[in-house]
């Protein structure tokens, strides 16, 4: 499988990267901690720009791949918009399922988000269920769901699972919760509301995008929090020698940088599997598991990194590197933590699953 980049898919990743360093600058995360209708201007140009409609897996010339390179770039530029857990998680959760109608939603700049985490549960899976046309259950670590319109879940319904769509409003009760990443807010969710559209899936299958988008994000975050590492260690200087002249901190970027080169080709790979009608569900997951749970560690990894390099000054609100940290901590933990997937994946291969 060739997952090289063609020449179209670099200039996509220039044009965003672009528009998000004029649109998008590093303060727009700080200032969304703090005033919660700051990401709607922003996302008003993401809209505009047609960015929503990569719900649609293959429309035009855009597919999974050209999406993850789009969520890569929102991830480095720490942007405070929903477009991960609309574009990348609910409609990734919907994928193949025929909801039409609410992929069209979505790409008109509907809001929507993902609830599959039940309380205690260290990977997602279907917390709801689906009984008498009624949907019921509570989910925690929802993200974005103060700012969403429609919440995609999975229930559990006789002996099949649904994707299931549920307008916020009555039934649906939101729960306080904390957020490591305050411009990306997360909330638990309680349930008992008639849903808008329901259809069946198979759980695998319907994680297996919202991983790989989620993988995605924290590429971009791992890719800048190291690159900012690298430039300060230059130009940071001590005992008349650039820091990054020492051991301690050259090798520390070293590994760094092979995280970072692992999980983009690793997530690189799920994508275009995703976008491969012939692969297997099972490998496809595989895929996608194995992307997000290295993309988890290098983001961590190069976001520690980042505050280590920097000293003092990256442990300040007004530096930059806390928003990267916050950022890769939230997003290490969505859809399963590292070792959670390695647990799983290794579990499936010791019992002869692919």
């Amino acid at each position: 499988m060739d997952v090289g980049l063609n020449s179209e898919q670099l200039s996509l990743r220039a044009t965003v990267r672009d528009i998000l360093r004029t649109e998008c600058p590093p303060d727009a995360a700080r200032q969304a901690m703090t005033d919660p209708e700051r990401w709607r201007t922003l996302w008003k140009t993401v809209v505009d720009l047609g960015w929503t409609e990569l719900v649609h897996p293959g429309a035009g010339d855009y597919g999974p791949v050209e999406l993850a390179l789009v969520l890569e770039e929102c991830g480095a530029a720490v942007a405070p918009i929903p477009l991960l857990c609309s574009v990348g998680l609910a409609a990734g959760a919907l994928r193949g399922t025929g909801l039409d109608a609410v992929l069209d939603d979505i790409a008109g700049g509907a809001v929507a988000t993902l609830a599959v985490h039940s309380k205690g549960s260290r990977l997602p899976g279907a917390p709801m269920t689906l009984r008498g046309g009624r949907l019921r259950g509570r989910a925690v670590a929802v993200p974005n769901l103060s700012r969403a319109e429609l919440i995609v879940t999975l229930a559990h319904a006789d002996n099949d699972v649904m994707a299931v769509v549920a307008r916020c409003g009555d039934g649906v009760a939101v729960l306080a919760g904390e957020s490591t990443d305050p411009a990306h807010p997360l909330a638990d969710i309680e349930v008992d509301a008639e849903p808008v559209a329901t259809a069946p899936v198979d759980v695998e299958a319907a994680l297996t995008a919202p991983l790989v988008a989620a993988a995605a994000d924290l590429v971009g975050v791992a890719g800048a929090a190291l690159h900012r590492s690298v430039e300060h260690a230059k130009s940071r200087r001590q005992f008349g020698t650039p820091i990054g002249a020492f051991q301690g901190v050259k090798h520390a970027l070293a590994d760094n940088y092979v995280g970072v080169e692992r999980a983009r080709s690793l997530t690189y790979a799920a994508a275009a599997r995703l976008a491969d009608p012939a692969a297997a569900p099972a490998q496809a997951w595989t895929a996608a598991a194995l992307a997000k749970a290295a993309a988890g560690d290098a983001a961590t990894a190069c976001a520690r990194t980042a505050v280590q390099v920097h000293g003092a000054l990256g442990q300040t609100w007004e530096h930059d590197i806390h928003l990267y940290v916050r950022h890769a901590w939230q997003g290490a933990a969505m859809l399963g933590d590292s070792r959670a997937l390695y647990h799983e994946v290794g579990r499936r291969f010791a019992g002869g699953a692919e």
